[in-house]
Parts: structure tokens; sequence; C-alpha cells
């Protein structure tokens, strides 16, 4: 018997479904449908086909060894693997960010909402101030009156009266003025200070490394809170395989194959995914990062797993 029906003939004893050891081994069901076929050709190399079948032996209950033994002439080779060593800079916040662009368009809305207050303020300021201009002048014509019914008929005292009460009253106006302008600024510049502070604190992340897989394909779980909108970044420094998927939605967010320093960089919204599922054949080979925040892969295999949930 051929490994691959063997493994199906495992699989079907247990009365599990391509779809379930998909989920169990995260494993693409066009390459475990490939496995059982025994067309390897189809898989992405033979480090590959070899650790993709000792997966699938373990999900439905076969020692892995016993089976890669027994079948190792029906196997391809197991070849080296390159590794290349490079030492990793620390790079600036502006070089881990993705385009300026997207970080404008991202910020845009809270600029144009403090615009909007401080436009807001200015017109309440405005409107209190034409009805403070409108209630002295109001005041003044009734002073002036009450002068002319006091005085005298001649009518000596009404001009020196008039300009006393016109200067005292411009006086006051302009003080009156100059306070509610300084308070309307100060009120301002206060807003427009608790809603910067208020996105900051709505956009930090904070990433808790819940588990620490183990064995050859060790599965690490990160937790991610603070932000609702998240962008994933993944750049690549040298040769790697890469699978890109979000589990709970059955999607794949990019193609699986091999991935080079060529390559342009993946940047995509990821806001509607509850959680998002990497899986790369070099860790060294690549940089996650969510919000511009590097992930790290927490132990020195080459072939590792993250499933990043977000809170």
């Amino acid at each position: 018997m051929e490994i691959g029906s063997r493994l199906r003939e495992a699989r079907e004893a247990k009365k599990l479904t391509l779809e379930e050891v998909q989920n169990t081994t995260k494993i693409q069901k066009r390459y475990l449908q490939a496995i059982e076929n025994n067309e390897f050709g189809i898989l992405p190399g033979k480090f590959y086909t070899r650790a993709f079948i000792r997966e699938y032996a373990s999900a439905v209950g076969l020692d892995p060894e016993q089976v890669m033994e027994e079948h190792k002439n029906e196997l391809p080779s197991n070849e080296e693997e390159q590794v290349i060593t490079y030492s990793r800079v620390q790079q600036s916040k502006s070089e881990k960010n993705p385009s300026s662009g997207g970080g404008f368009a991202k910020s845009f809305p809270t600029i144009l909402t403090v615009f909007l207050v401080v436009g807001l303020l200015f017109a309440v300021w405005f409107f209190i101030l034409q009805l403070s201009n409108s209630n002295n002048s109001a005041n003044d014509e009734e002073m002036s009156q009450d002068q002319v019914n006091v005085t005298d008929p001649s009518g000596e005292d009404d001009e020196s009266q008039d300009e006393e009460n016109s200067s005292s009253g411009g006086e006051g106006d302009s003080s009156d003025s100059s306070e509610e302008e300084a308070n309307e600024e100060n009120s301002s510049e206060e807003v427009a200070e608790e809603i910067e502070t208020e996105d900051d604190q709505d956009q930090e992340l904070e990433f808790s490394l819940e588990e620490t897989g183990a064995g050859q394909f060790p599965e690490h779980v990160y937790n991610v809170s603070g932000a609702e909108e998240r962008e994933l970044t993944i750049a690549f420094n040298s040769e790697t395989y890469l699978e890109l998927n979000a589990p709970k939605d059955g999607e794949s967010l990019a193609d699986a194959r091999n991935y080079s320093q060529d390559d342009e960089e993946i940047n995509m919204d990821i806001s509607d995914y509850a959680e998002v599922y990497v899986r790369t054949g070099s860790a060294p080979g690549m940089t996650v990062m969510v919000n511009g925040e590097e992930i790290e892969f927490p132990t020195d295999n080459l072939t590792q797993k993250l499933l990043i949930q977000f809170e």
C-alpha cells in the first residue's frame, strides 16, 4: 500500500474529513489531497512534503517516524535547507510603518474633527461677542436718553456726557472682548489636546504571548488588543515559504508559495478579522508587523507558525 493510500485509510478509519484534518494541521486541503494521491510534485518543496506527511500521520493517529521509515523509498530525498544568517538592524519607526500616504489617510478624520470643533467654538465666540456689543449699544442709547432727560434744556452738558459714555463703553468692550477671546482660545487648545490624547490611546497596541509552541512545527499564540483599526505588514528578508489565512473566516489572505527578498512586502487591512494565521518555512526570512509593531518568532526553529488573535 502506498503512503497516500495508507494515510487516507487511517483518516477514513477515524471518520475524519479532509476539512477536519485541515483544521487540525493547518495544511491546505489541496495539499492533503495531493498527499493521498501521491502527487508530491504539487507540494511546495521536498522539505515541506516530508513535514506535511509527518503532520498528516500524527493527525490520523499514526506514528510519523514509523510511517516515514516504512515508506522512505516513495518519498523525495531530504534536501538541505539553506539558512541565510543575517543580523537584524533595528529599524526606525518611520521605516517600519507603511507609506506616509496611508498614515495621513488614517489621521485625516482626526484632523478634520479638530478643525470642526475649533470652527464651532469660534462661531459660538463670535455670536457671544455680537450679542455683547448689541447689549452695550442698547445700554449706551438708554443712558444717552436719560442724560437728555435730566440735563437742562440748553443741552450744554450733552456732548461732553456722550463722549465720556462712549469712551468708557469702548474701553469696557475692548477689555471684555480680549478676555473672552483668550478664554475661547484656551478652551479650543484643551479640546484639541484631549482629542489627540484619546486618539493616541485608542490606537496603542498591546501584545501578549499566550502560548509558546513546541516540536518541529511549533505554533505560538499571540493576543493583540488596543486598536480597532489594524494593518498587517509582512516584509521578506530572504527566501521563505508563506501561508497566510484567516481560520475563523475560512479565507486565504495571500498565495501559499515561496517568497524572496525581491517580492514586495504584503500590506493589508485586517480590522475585520478575529484572528490571522501565519505559517513560514523560514522564520528568519520574514518580518511580521501589526500597525508597525513587530511580532517576534519566539523560538529558533526554522519552520514556525503564528496564530494572532485580536481582542
